[in-house]
């Protein structure tokens, strides 16, 4: 593939879209080959037909592609590589580091009821005929590694030396009965052959590594650094799921959120610039990444600050390239409407919305008189018929006003509220209500500006004949 000294791999497996959990891995190897001028590669483990599926697939591809994280080829499908896992697995039945298993369901269930938690090499050593017997008879069989006696000892990039005694171990499954490749296996045979030299994935793999580099060590293959992520948990400490309200990928882009958003937050699960600074592009993370400075303490998921990082995003994004995303979400979002209107709107929005979703529900009313009032906020801004006659007396003082820019109708308003000895929010919550259908949005004069005068007095007139309910 390359000689690079610093190739990784994403491997996911198709059997789910694209979880936070699985993005946030894939960014960090992309980040660790960028910053280190490495390759990233990018293995399908679809060895599992009962639950791996094509959409999944596609989709996961996809959900890379939106975030940024483009990979190197070639794209490695494990499917397509059974035929190789057989060579290798006739050189480890040759060497004796592999033999065959017999043993039933039912024999290791009731091995476990004998207090045996870990296989207790039933069939570590049949004798040859013995064996040959029972392959003859059509008995089922799994391969099992020979484990040796022994220590594995190995540095990881973010725990430090971690040391596993063998007789913690028993002796796993390499080939299951129904002739399937186990991930251990595969996993060492893809690495090797795809010249992985960094293994950078979940904590929950700290287990599966001394073994996977008891067969590195079996094959005589060049043993890569492993790096375990710490997890991702929810706010009651345990590991996030869709119990938490965790999403995939896909929900994320199809709510709206800038992939910009969403690597930012990510990368922040786990990892510390060393700085005060949270927000950072694609460019300046790769700039900036460092596994070393990835801790080791479990990340715990926070939508406020998601929410937060989203939305300084947005900030900093332009209104041609937000216009462009927003119609890339909702073709039909300002559809008519001038290219100058559309960026008023944006910069008017984009410092109250986290997403793209949020940006087309708020400014609904731009392009669409109100059909309907909320409900509170009626009971609030408009409940009696005093309120009509107030709207009116500011109808007729405005109505004769030469220019409609913000400045003159705050001039208005603050003057027209003085002259009657009333609050200001007398009569803004009534405009505001009248023109946008309920009570939240920009300033109210920046509003009834982009408007403009004839559509703003049109949506006044209407309230007046229709409020209160």
């Amino acid at each position: 593939m390359t000689n690079s000294e610093f190739n990784v791999r994403f491997a996911p497996s198709p059997t789910g879209e694209l979880h936070l959990g699985g993005a946030r891995t894939a960014l960090f190897n992309w980040l660790f080959a960028k910053h280190n001028k490495g390759k990233f590669f990018l293995r399908i483990e679809d060895t599992d037909t009962k639950r791996s599926n094509d959409i999944y697939t596609d989709q996961i591809l996809d959900s890379l592609s939106w975030l940024g994280l483009s990979w190197d080829e070639p794209l490695v499908y494990q499917s397509n590589r059974l035929d190789d896992y057989k060579i290798y697995i006739k050189a480890l039945l040759s060497s004796g580091q592999l033999y065959h298993c017999f043993c039933s369901k039912n024999d290791l269930d009731n091995a476990k009821d004998k207090g045996h938690y870990k296989y207790p090499g039933t069939c570590r050593k049949l004798e040859a005929d013995d064996i040959k017997t029972r392959l003859n008879q059509g008995v089922s069989f799994t391969y099992r590694v020979r484990i040796p006696d022994g220590i594995t000892k190995y540095k990881d990039m973010i725990y430090g030396p971690i040391e596993v005694d063998h007789k913690e171990l028993d002796d796993f499954i390499v080939i299951r009965s129904d002739g399937s490749p186990t991930y251990n296996f595969t996993a060492v045979i893809d690495d090797h052959n795809m010249n992985i030299t960094h293994v950078i994935r979940g904590e929950d793999h700290v287990s599966n590594t001394p073994k996977q580099i008891i067969l590195y060590k079996a094959l005589d293959f060049n043993i890569p650094q492993f790096g375990h992520l710490p997890m991702i948990l929810g706010a009651d400490g345990k590991r996030l799921s869709k119990r938490h309200g965790a999403a995939g990928v896909q929900t994320f882009r199809e709510e709206g959120y800038l992939p910009e958003s969403l690597n930012n937050y990510l990368v922040l699960l786990g990892w510390n610039p060393g700085t005060e600074e949270e927000l950072f592009s694609l460019d300046e993370l790769i700039q900036n990444f460092d596994l070393f400075k990835v801790q080791k303490k479990g990340a715990i998921w926070d939508e406020k600050k998601l929410h937060w990082i989203s939305g300084q995003h947005i900030m900093k994004t332009g209104a041609d390239h937000i216009i462009d995303k927003l119609r890339a979400n909702d073709p039909e979002w300002g559809k008519g409407s001038s290219i100058s209107y559309l960026t008023s709107i944006i910069e008017l929005i984009k410092g109250r919305a986290k997403s793209l979703s949020e940006f087309i529900a708020q400014s609904h009313y731009f392009f669409n008189a109100p059909s309907s009032y909320d409900e509170k906020a009626l009971e609030k801004a408009w409940n009696d018929n005093v309120v009509n006659k107030r709207i009116q007396l500011l109808m007729e003082k405005i109505s004769s006003l030469d220019s409609w820019k913000k400045e003159y109708l705050q001039s208005s308003f603050e003057l027209f509220v003085k002259e009657h000895d009333l609050g200001l929010g007398k009569i803004i919550m009534p405009i505001r209500l009248a023109v946008c259908g309920s009570l939240n949005g920009p300033a109210v004069y920046d509003i009834l500006e982009l408007l403009g005068k004839d559509e703003s007095l049109k949506r006044i007139n209407v309230s007046l004949k229709e409020l209160p309910k």
